[in-house]
């Protein structure tokens, strides 16, 4: 498995870097410190994975990821920043991210974040997804809270599904939380899909932004 990391860092990539090695092996991890380089080493090798970081010196990461997905529409690209901001987790969604990890993540979320990605998931901060507790902090115009499913069109339990899905949740880890059945959690994301209007994982969270949805946490899932 091949992932390239974009960052003009130098202790922050190599920092990466390092900690992909250690935790899979398996890898090939090559750098760049701009998107002229990045793109060269895209051209020239197979790639799995792409982690883009958004404040480049030659390049906005942002039009850097819209050419990536226009020119290779199928590699994956998660964006990787040290800012956190809903706004701009919702517009790498529309661009076509598959994924936003946050450079400020403590050590622990960090990995599972780079778990996540490696393994086909998207992964979203959860403070972007998630209802803060403090009602100051939905000062972003067109937040709200969700906690009645009514409020969406769905079932209960389509609702518990949909609160998973968009902490970054596979079908498998979902019907655990959720104690059913793999297809089981398959048969109710195919109304969901049907009620937001999308096909992909990533179109029902932009949908999900840009209705300016947060899920509540002590309403969500069992």
């Amino acid at each position: 498995m091949n992932v390239l990391l974009i960052d003009d860092h130098f202790c922050a990539r190599e920092g990466v870097a390092c900690l992909l090695k250690q935790l899979f092996p398996e890898l090939q991890v090559f750098e760049a410190e701009s998107c002229d380089q990045g793109w060269a080493i895209i051209r020239a090798t197979p790639l799995n994975l792409v982690l883009l970081d958004i404040q480049l010196p030659d390049k906005d990461g942002m039009m850097g990821l819209a050419e990536l997905r226009e020119t290779f529409p199928n590699l994956c690209v998660v964006m990787f920043s040290g800012i956190d901001d809903r706004k701009l987790v919702f517009e790498a969604l529309q661009l076509g991210a598959m994924g936003f990890i946050t450079k400020t993540l403590p050590r622990l979320e960090f990995i599972e974040a780079l778990r996540d990605v490696l393994s086909g998931r998207v992964y979203l901060p959860a403070s972007v997804m998630m209802w803060p507790q403090s009602s100051r902090m939905l000062s972003s115009a067109g937040i709200r809270p969700v906690t009645d499913p009514a409020d969406l069109g769905l079932t209960p339990r389509e609702f518990e599904v949909l609160a998973w899905l968009v902490q970054g949740q596979c079908n498998k880890e979902i019907a655990r939380r959720l104690m059913i059945e793999e297809q089981t959690v398959k048969n109710h994301l195919r109304p969901i899909f049907q009620k937001f209007g999308v096909v992909r994982r990533t179109q029902l969270l932009t949908k999900v932004f840009e209705k300016g949805i947060v899920f509540g946490c002590p309403e969500v899932g069992n």
